[in-house]
C-alpha cells in the first residue's frame, strides 16, 4: 500500500473509503480464489496498485490457510496473477467505468453486443 504511505506523507490525508477500497478488493479476490479458483484479475492501469495488493493478499492467505502445500516457494500453477491494460476512454478522453455511468459490460444482459461493437469501433 505504497500509495497510502505517499498520501499520508504528503499531508493530504485519505478518507476511510479510499483507504479501505484496496483491502476490500483484495479480500474479494481471495474469496473468489478460494471458492472458485480465480487466479487472474484484469483491470485498467489505474487499478495497478489494487491488483498488486490483491496478489500479495492472496499469496499471503494461501500460506496462512495451507493452500500452498507447505512449500517455501509459490507454485506458479497456483499463484495469483494480475494484468493491467491501458484505460479505455471515450473519444474525448473520458474514462469508461461504472462510476462514470458508461461501463462496458461483457454480459449480453447488461450491454447489447452491438453496443459493445460500437465501443470498439469508435475508439480505434
Amino acid at each position: 500500500m505504497h500509495s497510502v504511505k505517499l498520501r499520508m506523507e504528503s499531508g493530504e490525508g485519505m478518507s476511510i473509503s479510499e483507504f479501505s477500497y484496496p483491502l476490500f478488493q483484495a479480500y474479494d479476490w481471495w474469496s473468489m480464489y478460494k471458492d472458485r479458483g480465480v487466479q487472474l484479475q484484469i483491470g485498467g492501469s489505474d487499478q495497478y496498485g489494487n491488483i498488486i495488493a490483491g496478489m500479495g493478499a492472496v499469496s499471503h492467505m494461501q500460506k496462512i490457510h495451507g493452500l500452498n502445500g507447505g512449500a517455501e516457494e509459490e507454485d506458479p500453477k497456483e499463484a495469483p496473477y494480475g494484468l493491467t491494460t491501458p484505460l479505455l476512454t471515450t473519444a474525448s478522453g473520458e474514462k469508461f467505468g461504472k462510476s462514470a455511468g458508461n461501463a462496458v459490460w461483457l454480459d449480453g444482459q447488461m450491454l447489447k453486443p452491438f453496443d459493445l461493437y460500437q465501443v470498439g469501433y469508435w475508439n480505434n
